[in-house]
């Protein structure tokens, strides 16, 4: 009896691949050898040194500019800006099609003007479409010297109320940088003090992001000893408390991802439960509901932070209801 899987066997005969696949291939290959060229080039470019120095991560947003004269755009940075050209792309008509540079631990990416898919410069534009800001070790000599290599002044090196000392030029392409030096042992605390003289309310809780309707906005844990409890979670979670409340009740988690969230400290005897607030878009609506299924609420208070209430479920369970305060949300 013939082996069936013989008798289903076929010859290896070479067959031509479909057009579509070829082509999908072709770009899958060029797409696979462009990205690790790149890779290979940056990690080249900025490889450990004698030093010790390790190779910057890859940054997740990369900054793209078009510039009339992309040729002298490159020379200028590099003059500037201590830039390391990475690569270059050159089209059959002599435009740079992509270039890649760093300028520190910074990638840049920039190309010719391309009208055809409206990809011009600030020249063409009329102004600058983007600015840059570049820290640097001393902004005064780096000032000087990209005004020496051919930048235009547009704002003198100056100390500033967040506690930099920088001044901004405007290179021969029409892109506008900032070069930046912190104040040595400035007081962050001033920053704030000074904002508010200058009209600003300096918001710092890296929390800002879109509320969705049954997100949970805040949370706080209520403890008896909130000085083990910091010390505590500070160990297990790596949590950072550095803006204590004036009078010792409790403090703000600093170095979390939203939700944000706090430790407080409960009188002897007082309940340790977790507080949980929970976004709604209308909170007299939100507490009326509630009501109508059996809980309880208090009425709606508006805070700094936004609307809250306290409610309790059909079922004994407590939460909180909040709409946030519109400088805390996208």
């Amino acid at each position: 009896m013939t082996d069936p899987f013989d008798a289903l066997r076929i010859t290896d005969t070479p067959l031509d691949p479909r057009p579509e696949f070829t082509a999908e291939l072709r770009r899958t290959l060029a797409t696979a050898l462009e990205n690790t060229m790149t890779d290979t080039l940056s990690t080249t470019a900025a490889s450990p040194t004698a030093t010790g120095t390790q190779a910057p991560e890859r940054q997740t947003i990369t900054a793209y500019i078009s510039v009339r004269n992309a040729t002298a755009a490159l020379a200028f940075y590099v003059d500037a800006f201590d830039a390391v050209e990475i690569s270059r792309l050159v089209s059959d008509d002599g435009r740079i099609g992509h270039a890649e540079i760093t300028i520190g631990t910074s990638r840049l990416m920039l190309a010719d003007e391309y009208p055809e898919i409206d990809s011009v410069g600030p020249e063409t534009r009329g102004g600058p479409t983007c600015s840059f800001t570049i820290e640097v070790p001393d902004a005064d000599e780096s000032f000087a010297r990209a005004v020496a290599a051919g930048a235009t002044i547009e704002r003198p090196v100056d100390d500033q109320f967040h506690g930099n000392r920088m001044g901004s030029v405007r290179d021969p392409f029409g892109h506008r940088w900032t070069l930046s030096t912190p104040i040595a042992g400035f007081d962050h605390a001033e920053y704030g003090r000074v904002a508010r003289q200058e009209g600003y309310e300096l918001i710092e809780s890296r929390q800002l992001k879109h509320h969705g309707i049954g997100d949970l906005y805040y949370f706080s844990l209520q403890v008896h000893d909130l000085a083990r409890a910091q010390a505590f979670f500070g160990a297990v979670l790596g949590w950072e408390f550095p803006d204590p409340q004036p009078d010792g009740s409790g403090a703000h988690v600093a170095n979390i991802s939203a939700p944000p969230g706090s430790i407080g400290q409960v009188e002897p005897g007082g309940s340790t439960r977790t507080q949980l607030w929970f976004v709604v878009d209308d909170i007299h609506a939100a507490v009326a509901k509630v009501r109508e299924l059996g809980g309880s609420s208090d009425e709606p208070v508006l805070y700094d932070s936004g609307w809250s209430a306290e409610c309790v479920d059909n079922q004994g369970t407590t939460f909180n209801l909040s709409v946030p305060a519109a400088k805390y949300s996208l």
